[in-house]
């Protein structure tokens, strides 16, 4: 903590949460709040709202808000780490580094990386575009149906087949070492010479939601490989970046950046293999579609993508292969409570292919129609299957599908979901033959032995990971006097002191508001202020600082609205703490005399304390009498 309280200061001082939210949502005034159409759900009367005097926002239609810094996590898909990063570099403020210093041009120096990679994207869309050594890419990609203006969106590009095209270009601006640690060159092992790894190839860059370029992928000509087919060498169609310092294949999804904006207003994203799949969907109108990088979709994905979309459609080719990748996926969908459709394309089709042969309005019907996950399990675990003739089979199907149900959350359980999984057990009954509490009997037995990998925010309770909120925290389950605590704290931070003369954090129950009490804690020992803004600041995961800039909310409306003053609803709330206390002690008492041997004297002792304790409880009574509401 201690290398970022100084800087969280800084930035917030630096920064105003107008002119931030400004910069990505069209604000306008109402009042004494800034209104705009949230990003986050189809908004058509503006429900998000920007309180200047405070320095927070909120949407209550989606139950998110905060400051500065969760706005930057919610949009960007950063953890609290990575918005005081973007935060600080846009306020030009230097952030202390933890491990060992890196300066300007140091392989290590993710600055200098970042400025690499985005140098080396403009190179080759440049030679693209311009150079008669790409004249073969560009009649290949015309050929292909791939126009200029997708390729100058997603700044497609071109390497010439040479063995030192960037080095040479890039020699007086970065090292070769710089560009091995961005993975674009390689070092011979015999000579010890740097060489190219892109060679012959349609550069796909790929870039963060910050719109800069962290990876490459690359495409090898056809006539470059059927070259090197004659010479009896084998060249891999595709080649895509290795993991580096700044690029991981598990936590990316290529063009994200392009249709981060489309996907969170729909709230609807469609994941395909391939790049030319997506610059394809995109031409022809589809405007919410990623693809995964070289790898399977896995839970880091789900993650990413849980930030921007509620629906997720996976639309793999239509081979035995795509529809094999697809069910091993299933499962992580299920356990991370995401609303998956499945849809498998016809005729052995990738999305490219059938786009150009069968149009975008007839993909658009298909997404439409896809089947959710487990829709998509039952039907691939039952095919070919005679459910009553062959019992072994049907068994082995049916544990099958239970197993990938009882991955999903406790969450799954709840509410409308819960319906859902009521009609699917019903199903099952109909379909298997067997009575629906035999199955309830068995999906139980499984989801006790078995734990998902990967659950949702509500299972961890608390987790800062790629700006994950941890689980929503409703005001109406919370203890009334806590909330009534923090509501006086917030509105007059000179009561702290007061407060924690007569209240330990351990009064508070075991979670959030607790921690927000303990950060007032930690900052009074810091000898730091407690006004509104710096403890909201400070408090760095975005689920609390949602629920805080409720209350906050709550606050300023009572301050208007009660008829009692601070001091004197301090008071009624340090009564309610204490009769807390009492009824705690009266229990112990009770189990302390039920169980213990005690001597006679120790037990008048005992019963004397406690008759002391009632009396001073009784006195408090007096002296307090329950307050009127309002």
């Amino acid at each position: 903590m201690s290398l970022a309280f100084d800087a969280k200061d800084q930035v917030r001082q630096s920064t105003d949460i107008v002119d931030l939210i400004g910069g990505y949502l069209n604000l306008s005034r109402r009042g004494p709040m800034y209104v705009a159409l949230c990003p986050w759900h189809d908004d058509s009367h503006p429900s998000l709202q920007v309180n200047q005097s405070r320095q927070s926002w909120k949407c209550w239609v989606c139950n998110v808000g905060g400051d500065i810094f969760s706005f930057v996590m919610q949009h960007e898909n950063v953890d609290f780490r990575g918005a005081l990063e973007i935060l600080a570099e846009r306020a030009g403020i230097e952030l202390r580094q933890t491990g060992k210093p890196t300066k300007a041009g140091d392989p290590n120096d993710k600055k200098t990386l970042f400025a690499a990679n985005g140098w080396a994207a403009e190179q080759y869309h440049k030679c693209l575009t311009d150079s008669s050594e790409a004249n073969s890419a560009r009649q290949y990609l015309s050929a292909r149906g791939i126009s200029d203006d997708s390729i100058s969106t997603f700044r497609i590009g071109y390497a010439p087949n040479q063995w030192s095209w960037l080095n040479e270009r890039g020699k007086t601006q970065y090292s070769p070492r710089v560009f091995e640690a961005c993975g674009l060159v390689g070092k011979s092992e015999r000579g010890g010479n740097y060489y190219d790894k892109l060679r012959g190839r349609i550069i796909f860059p790929i870039f963060d939601t910050q719109q800069r370029a962290i990876a490459f992928g690359g495409r090898v000509l056809p006539e470059i490989e059927e070259e090197a087919a004659a010479k009896g060498q084998r060249l891999a169609k595709y080649w895509n970046s290795p993991e580096t310092r700044l690029f991981s294949k598990s936590d990316n999804l290529y063009a994200l950046n392009v249709v981060r904006d489309h996907v969170s207003k729909s709230r609807d994203v469609v994941i395909v293999e391939g790049y030319t799949d997506v610059v394809m969907a995109w031409q022809a109108g589809l405007r919410n579609v990623v693809a995964a990088l070289g790898t399977a979709v896995n839970e880091r994905h789900i993650k990413v993508l849980k930030r921007f979309a509620d629906r997720i459609t996976l639309l793999l080719d239509g081979d035995e292969a795509g529809r094999r990748r697809t069910n091993e996926v299933v499962g992580l969908f299920v356990a991370s409570d995401a609303d998956l459709r499945i849809l498998t394309l016809p005729d052995q089709l990738d999305p490219f292919d059938f786009i150009q042969k069968h149009g975008v309005e007839e993909l658009t019907k298909l997404l439409g129609a896809a089947v959710d996950a487990l829709e998509y399990k039952i039907h691939n675990e039952t095919l070919g299957i005679d459910l009553i003739g062959d019992t072994h089979a049907a068994n082995s199907a049916l544990d099958n599908i239970l197993r990938t149900l009882a991955l999903a959350p406790a969450s799954f359980s709840a509410g409308s979901i819960r319906l859902r999984e009521q009609q699917i057990i019903g199903r099952l009954a109909r379909q298997f033959q067997i009575d629906d509490e035999n199955i309830r009997s068995r999906l139980q037995q499984l989801r006790q032995r078995s734990k998902p990998k990967f659950g949702s925010a509500n299972s961890s309770g608390s987790s800062n990971q790629s700006g994950q909120n941890r689980a929503t925290v409703s005001i109406a389950r919370c203890e009334v006097r806590e909330v009534e605590l923090l509501e006086i704290l917030v509105s007059d931070s000179r009561l702290f002191q007061k407060a924690v003369e007569q209240i330990s954090p351990a009064l508070l129950s075991d979670g959030p508001l607790r921690e927000i009490f303990e950060t007032y804690i930690d900052l009074d020992r810091r000898k730091t202020s407690l006004d509104f803004e710096i403890v909201l600041t400070h408090i760095e995961d975005p689920g609390l600082k949602n629920l805080f800039v409720e209350i906050d909310d709550r606050a300023q409306k009572k301050l208007g609205e009660s008829q009692r003053d601070l001091d004197q609803r301090l008071k009624d709330v340090f009564e309610s703490f204490a009769k807390q206390e009492t009824e705690i002690k009266s229990r112990q008492f009770q189990a302390r005399l039920n169980q213990a041997k005690l001597s006679d004297d120790e037990e008048a002792d005992l019963l004397s304390s406690h008759f002391q304790m009632k009396l001073q409880q009784h006195q408090i009574n007096q002296e307090n009498p329950a307050p009127k509401d309002g």
